[in-house]
């Protein structure tokens, strides 16, 4: 499991996540979108799984003084590798806006884990606290 918190100026790419070796993330916030740089650090191929849940998705169950933070999460996922080498990885990047501030707060987690089978990794579950379901197998990481 990876994470990160970054308040960043809307428009400014930031990094998010880093794993050593497989991938680093950086997004950007501009205007009502958010903008995805992935790049692949490990020597297979990137392997995306369909788009997760139609883009961002906003906080319109919200109200009162959170709805003021404008909250709003973005989900992706996408397999590193093939074979036995393979890893699954599912992505969350939660937004909050601080237009007083002029940032963007970025919360970020990936789960990072060996693909038991051939498989693109599922999208993580709205509501669920495990990003992917389990189908790790258990061996030392590289």
């Amino acid at each position: 499991m990876l994470s990160s918190v970054k308040e960043v100026e809307p428009g400014m790419r930031a990094m998010v996540l880093i794993a050593d070796g497989l991938f680093r993330l950086d997004v950007a916030v501009i205007g009502d979108s958010l903008r995805t740089v992935l790049r692949n650090l490990s020597p297979g191929a990137v392997t995306r799984a369909p788009p997760c849940g139609g883009g961002v998705e906003d906080g319109s169950g919200v109200s009162g003084d959170a709805a003021a933070l404008e909250p709003a999460i973005a989900r992706m996922a996408f397999t590193l590798g093939e074979g036995s080498d393979a890893v699954d990885v599912s992505v969350s990047v939660a937004l909050l806006s601080f237009r007083e501030r002029g940032t963007v707060r970025l919360t970020s987690r990936a789960a990072v884990r060996y693909a038991a089978e051939p498989t693109i990794a599922a999208c993580p579950a709205a509501s669920s606290s495990s990003a992917v379901p389990d189908r790790s197998v258990s061996r030392p990481w590289r």
